[in-house]
């Protein structure tokens, strides 16, 4: 089966040509016998904030959240309550490159988060499928278009509509907190999911 990433990036700017990715989640779902198993990575990378939108920073809470320690350029800070790990920044390119090597994105939109991970893997890195998925466009096709309402449609009301709570105020705008209510919107959409 094919293996899909559940992914989201919280960054410096809305441009992918002005700011950068600072915070990387990726939910790999891998199947082994045909059973789903999730593996959830995070990752933050010390950006340059000469090009940072200050409102971008406030809204992904950059200042209270950002772990990076002083002297380093990146960090693993998958741990829900645990060490971060220092790193450089290019092992963590080779990290990202290495879980998401012919996934399929799925995301709230992915293509945003592409964007930015074409940037910050650098050009012609990208080796996952053409096609992200993004989980309003499945809930809009579950709960049908006139039920969606008129565009731009509303991930938060869609995602109720199929069964899923988006993300509490403190969870939103984590790249982890939203990698999960990506997979959990896929799952109420797509059925299954992992154990």
């Amino acid at each position: 089966m094919t293996v899909i990433a559940f992914v989201d990036t919280e960054t410096t700017h809305l441009d992918a040509e002005i700011g950068a990715a600072w915070e990387v989640a990726i939910i790999l779902r891998d199947f082994d016998d045909n059973t789903p198993t999730d593996t959830e990575y995070v990752w933050q990378i010390r950006p340059n904030l000469a090009t940072a939108d200050p409102e971008a920073l406030r809204i992904s809470r950059y200042l209270e959240r950002f772990a990076v320690p002083p002297h380093a350029e990146a960090a693993w800070t998958g741990y829900e309550s645990g060490p971060v790990l220092p790193m450089a920044r290019a092992k963590v390119v080779a990290a990202i490159l290495d879980v998401l090597q012919g996934a399929i994105l799925v995301g709230s939109n992915p293509g945003f988060d592409d964007r930015f991970l074409r940037r910050l893997l650098g050009p012609g890195s990208a080796q996952w499928h053409y096609r992200p998925y993004d989980i309003v466009q499945l809930a809009a096709a579950k709960v049908g278009i006139e039920s969606a309402g008129p565009l731009p449609w509303s991930s938060r009301k869609l995602s109720r509509a199929v069964g899923v709570e988006p993300p509490a105020d403190g969870v939103a705008h984590t790249a982890l907190g939203d990698a999960r209510w990506a997979r959990d919107v896929y799952d109420a959409v797509m059925g299954g999911g992992a154990r």
